[in-house]
């Protein structure tokens, strides 16, 4: 089953006065990356979170953000860093005189609003009680998250299915095509080393013959390139069947179909052929795409 790289969750907790909201967005990246927005002072939360989110996910950049709305009061009581409102009073003094203005005063109001001028304090045992209640929020979040990604998978698992199908539909077109190639071609070789007798003589070397055909049937010959393109085919739907972790395995797959296809389309010297190879690589691109997508 695959899985999806991008999703998303949402879960609230009321935890005493204060609603707790935690929402979590992922989308495709190459590595697993994470962007905590969590306050100041939840470090342990961010601990917990990264740890968490790390046994569930392998790949993908995941956005975490906790909302605690605006009654910060009710995780603690208010404290005044009366250090930081002197300076706050003096940034304001300082300005003044540079645009020649009288001594600012700033209102209490105005003062108490400034960032971290008034900080809140919990107890431990309070503050450590509210940190598992918002690590049971991101939980729940991540479960909404990990259904969405798995429904995404599926939807990319049968769409991917109806191109593979396409895959082996062209190239099945494309075997049609060379049954018989490379007897058309041993029997072009023939008439021309019959034409450049000597002499006039029109008697085939035998022995030069088979040199020519062996050599170019080498060249030319696609059954070995057919043979690893259906066995890349069979190998993407095995993987698509096992864990969901298969993003970087279908890449390198992708890789191989694509290089057989090159490899085939050189080869042949046949232009409903080069037509078919187009055909396949615009599918095999189109697969890519979705497989970008995968975990």
């Amino acid at each position: 089953m695959l899985i999806s790289m991008t999703g998303y969750g949402r879960a609230e907790q009321k935890i005493g006065d204060l609603k707790v909201v935690i929402e979590l967005r992922a989308v495709n990246s190459r590595f697993l990356e994470f962007v905590l927005r969590l306050p100041r002072g939840y470090e342990k939360v961010e601990d917990g979170a990264r740890t968490h989110l790390q046994s569930l996910l392998s790949r993908g950049r995941v956005t975490l953000t906790m909302n605690l709305g605006t009654e910060q009061s009710a995780i603690g009581k208010p404290v005044l860093n009366e250090n930081l409102l002197k300076h706050y009073q003096q940034i304001a003094n300082k300005s003044a005189r540079i645009l020649d203005r009288e001594s600012e005063t700033l209102s209490m109001a105005e003062l108490l609003r400034f960032p971290d001028v008034i900080t809140f304090s919990a107890d431990a045992e309070d503050q450590q009680e509210f940190n598992a209640a918002v690590m049971e929020t991101i939980k729940a979040a991540s479960v909404q998250l990990q259904e969405m990604r798995l429904r995404e998978g599926e939807l990319l698992e049968k769409a991917i299915s109806e191109q593979l199908d396409s895959v082996v539909e062209i190239t099945t077109r494309i075997q049609a095509e060379d049954t018989g190639r490379l007897e058309l071609i041993a029997e072009n070789i023939r008439k021309k080393i019959a034409e450049s007798g000597v002499d006039g003589e029109s008697q085939i070397d035998e022995k030069r013959l088979e040199q020519e055909v062996v050599l170019w049937s080498d060249k030319l010959d696609i059954a070995e390139e057919l043979t690893r393109m259906d066995a890349h085919v069979q190998h993407f739907r095995e993987l698509m069947r096992g864990n969901g972790d298969a993003g970087k395995r279908l890449n390198f797959l992708l890789q191989e179909m694509n290089r057989e296809a090159n490899t085939i389309g050189s080869k042949a010297n046949s232009t409903p052929i080069g037509h078919a190879v187009v055909q396949l690589k615009n599918e095999i691109e189109r697969i890519r795409e979705q497989v970008q997508n995968i975990q």
